[in-house]
């Protein structure tokens, strides 16, 4: 099996407001380690308080890599993140370093254990399923999907209009249906069995808990100053992509004063609480070599025990 790096790597793999970001910080006071973020809405500048992003201090403690690498008003993809990861990776490989990957965003880290299929891009294809979005609406790019690869259709999310857009592009451009071409050896980024998988965890009663105090916490600290300029700024709607984060697509209905501000800390929450169950989900998949419980106060040694073991396996 051939690996684009095969190299060591630690992944810290947890839902959203488990305290990811203050364990890697800890950690990275203990281990020869760089921080590569593996989250969705990181990565867009300005873009700091409602993703509850490291602050400069913390920056500082450790190098971090995939923060603040792309305007707010552009799209952000898998073959984005995994540039931006290979040229992290290069850099962290320089400096003698081992990448500790930190994130929730569960599709990436998959892609980065499992690898990730090479599917083509066409811009002509791409204005043509434009046209066809603008003419039959959302409803008929569905309906065409249906068609054309039932079992597509049946396993991604038909809400999501990137996905459907997507879909519908790679299988025009090759004349396959995606679960077919799903099926086909992907390229594998990481040997995942040269790879440390650390998760955290807890009851979904302690992290919904922990989501409504972070939502209450980003109010107070600006949020919705900081997004009213970055909508000024960027000129950014409900259709620019980095607006589809949790909380700015919670929250800009307010700005745009659709709905009230309980309103809009609510519907947050409710979709931060889905979006953990999903998480909490996608954590059974992955084959973790130890798990963190938020409720285990006793046992915050146990991380630096495992690294300290696997480090060690590695001079062997």
């Amino acid at each position: 099996m051939s690996y684009r790096y095969d190299l060591p790597a630690i992944f810290l793999v947890g839902p959203s407001a488990v305290g990811k970001t203050s364990l890697s910080l800890e950690l990275a006071r203990q281990f020869p380690v760089e921080v590569v973020s593996v989250d969705s809405a990181m990565v867009f500048k300005g873009m700091d308080i409602g993703t509850c992003k490291p602050t400069a201090s913390e920056q500082k403690i450790v190098k971090h890599h995939l923060i603040d690498v792309i305007e707010p008003d552009k799209n952000f993809n898998a073959g984005i993140f995994l540039e931006h990861v290979e040229q992290s990776l290069e850099k962290i490989v320089k400096n003698k370093k081992i990448p500790l990957f930190v994130g929730g965003s569960m599709m990436f880290h998959k892609l980065l254990l499992e690898g990730i299929h090479d599917f083509p891009t066409d811009k002509g294809i791409r204005t043509e399923i434009d046209e066809m979005k603008e003419n039959n609406g959302q409803k008929g790019l569905v309906e065409e999907l249906k068609e054309a690869d039932p079992e597509t259709y049946n396993t991604i999310d038909i809400k999501n209009s990137r996905r459907v857009e997507r879909a519908l592009e790679i299988i025009k451009i090759t004349k396959t249906k995606l679960s077919d071409l799903k099926r086909q050896p992907s390229r594998k980024i990481l040997n995942k069995d040269h790879c440390l998988l650390l998760g955290m965890s807890g009851s979904k009663e302690i992290l919904d808990t922990n989501a409504e105090v972070r939502i209450k916490k980003i109010i107070k600290e600006g949020f919705l100053e900081e997004l009213e300029n970055l909508v000024n700024s960027y000129k950014l709607t409900s259709v620019s992509h980095s607006m589809n984060s949790i909380n700015y697509k919670q929250f800009l209905p307010h700005l745009n004063g659709s709905i009230t501000l309980d309103e809009a800390c609510n519907d947050a929450l409710q979709a931060t609480k889905k979006l953990i169950k999903t998480q909490l989900t996608w954590m059974k998949k992955f084959e973790l070599n130890y798990v963190k419980n938020t409720s285990d106060q006793n046992d915050s040694n146990l991380f630096s025990d495992t690294i300290n073991t696997y480090l060690r396996s590695l001079n062997k």
